[in-house]
């Protein structure tokens, strides 16, 4: 009876063997058959090299100069209108509440202005963005990539999978 046993054990010991290698290699065969190809792409650095940025940047450069200067002469006027205020040495409740309404619009002058200029920020960017998410999407369907990552979010990856080169590429910057 001990050998009955012994070949009984065995035969459960490499059922349970056989059993356990199907169960595991049978999640890798599956796994296998559904991978993903993930990519990344450096999205700061190409928008920075792009050609149609440093143009936007110019045109929001000029905007911002020619907006600070007329804020500048606002102030300017402002505070030559505090000054001879002050220098008169009466209270004239007439004239403080006319200096708080230049105050007012000189703020609401300086919003209009800080608004105007994010909107025109905003109009000159939307296209280079655009032109790069296209980019981008052309690249991950030609080359089979599921996911495409913005590189400065990944905590891990191999640089097989940055196609930020490829990018540049295509669209001509070097």
């Amino acid at each position: 009876m001990s050998a009955y046993k012994a070949n009984q054990f065995m035969l459960r010991s490499l059922f349970i063997a056989l059993s356990l290698g199907m169960f595991f290699s049978a999640p890798r065969t599956v796994a296998a058959e559904n991978v993903q190809k993930i990519g990344v792409v450096d999205f700061g650095r190409i928008f920075q090299m792009m050609p149609e940025t440093k143009a936007a940047d110019q045109t929001l450069q000029t905007m911002k100069n020619q907006s600070s200067a007329e804020l500048s002469k606002q102030q300017a006027a402002f505070q030559q209108a505090v000054q001879a205020y002050q220098k008169t040495g009466k209270q004239n409740a007439a004239k403080e509440k006319d200096l708080r309404a230049q105050q007012e619009n000189l703020q609401k002058s300086a919003m209009e202005k800080q608004n105007l200029l994010a909107r025109k920020e905003q109009e000159l960017v939307a296209p280079i963005r655009q032109k790069i998410e296209a980019t981008v999407a052309s690249i991950s369907t030609k080359d089979g990539y599921s996911m495409i990552f913005d590189k400065n979010i990944r905590v891990y990856g191999d640089e097989q999978s940055d196609i930020t080169y490829k990018v540049l590429d295509q669209l001509n910057i070097k």
